[in-house]
């Protein structure tokens, strides 16, 4: 039998070796994965070094906030690296995992055992949450709180339409510090076990941000604890001139190395009033920044505030934790020192709660 000159056939291939359709698809694939290599090292490369240039453009410095999720990224690309045996870009993401990796290590968790309190030592369970002002869920902000049943509660983002329903709260927390107003002047809720024997709310010499704080004295015999809520701007809004002079002499006045941003414009205020309150503080909220940012470093460093304990991510609610930002913080300075630090439940929120426990001791 004689086949005709122009029939083709594909005849299997012999000894393992893949058909030539097969190797092409192989390769095109290969070639796929290491153009996304080379596209997500250049991209992390780029966010990394992206907050230097700050000074010439301000929102630059929003990246330093993402040092977790670039880490993240980076044992991912990492991983893809190996696979492919691309050791120069291996070792370039290895470099930026470092970076990163050094950059949040002093806030990373640890596992912290609360020991038994000692007899001249006052524990005071605290909760802060950005209510959220698009919050429809406020039964389970309420039941949260009940359930916590923490000795101090910090709330941000509150409405005035709210107020009727946090009133059932009442009994819980007899004794409450309230900044709401219906042109949102301010949206800040201090609630507390323990009554106020001093008080301070509003504005900061008329100006954002809003700093409501009360003093509590939760022993007898101990001294006077100051307790803070406040909620700072987004890192995406830079400093506008004024349209009249400012009432605050650090208005326009940054420190060398902070971002023209007013994020920091606000935190710098904050560090004013800040220095007016007792030196035992515990200052709470939704300053949208990560720890590790020159803006809190810098407002740490001038208020002698320091929030040593588990990194808590809590924002947006609904990711997981490995994306989430740590945003929402509690800090201390003095007396009072941080024991845990833990993120709360979902409660309608896109905040996360955050829940610490602080211990006071007779001096």
């Amino acid at each position: 039998m004689t086949l005709p000159e122009d029939y083709v056939t594909e005849l299997p291939a012999l000894d393992g070796q893949a058909a030539p359709s097969d190797r092409r698809q192989r390769s095109a694939f290969l070639k796929g994965l290491h153009a996304g290599l080379v596209a997500g090292s250049l991209a992390l490369l780029f966010a990394t070094f992206l907050p230097l240039v700050h000074p010439y453009w301000p929102l630059a410095d929003v990246a330093e906030h993402f040092a977790l999720q670039i880490l993240l990224a980076a044992v991912m690309l990492g991983a893809l690296a190996l696979a492919l045996r691309r050791w120069r870009w291996l070792s370039v993401i290895g470099g930026i995992a470092f970076i990163q990796l050094w950059t949040i290590h002093p806030y990373w968790p640890s596992d912290t055992v609360l020991v038994t309190p000692m007899a001249a030592e006052k524990r005071l369970k605290l909760v802060s949450l950005n209510v959220w002002y698009h919050n429809q869920n406020l039964p389970a902000v309420i039941d949260y709180l009940r359930d916590t049943d923490a000795d101090v509660v910090g709330l941000v983002e509150v409405r005035d339409r709210m107020l009727p329903e946090l009133a059932a709260l009442n009994d819980l927390y007899p004794y409450r510090l309230e900044c709401v107003s219906v042109a949102r002047i301010c949206q800040e809720l201090l609630l507390s076990k323990y009554p106020f024997t001093a008080s301070g709310k509003g504005r900061i010499n008329g100006e954002l941000p809003v700093l409501v704080w009360g003093e509590i004295r939760p022993m007898p015999q101990g001294p006077p604890l100051t307790i803070a809520v406040t909620h700072l701007a987004w890192p995406f809004k830079k400093i506008r001139p004024p349209a009249e002079p400012s009432l605050n002499p650090q208005r326009h006045s940054l420190p060398k190395g902070l971002p023209r941003l007013l994020q920091t414009e606000q935190a710098l205020t904050l560090t004013g009033a800040l220095d007016r309150l007792s030196s035992n503080l515990v200052l709470m909220g939704d300053f949208n920044m990560a720890p590790w940012s020159r803006t809190q470093q810098y407002l740490r460093r001038a208020t002698g505030l320091d929030n040593k304990g588990d990194l808590v991510p809590s924002w947006p609610s609904w990711a997981p934790a490995f994306i989430r930002l740590p945003i929402d913080h509690v800090m201390t300075r003095g007396n009072p020192q941080i024991l845990t630090l833990a993120a709360g439940p979902d409660v309608g929120s896109d905040h996360r709660p955050v829940e610490a426990v602080i211990a006071l001791s007779l001096p």
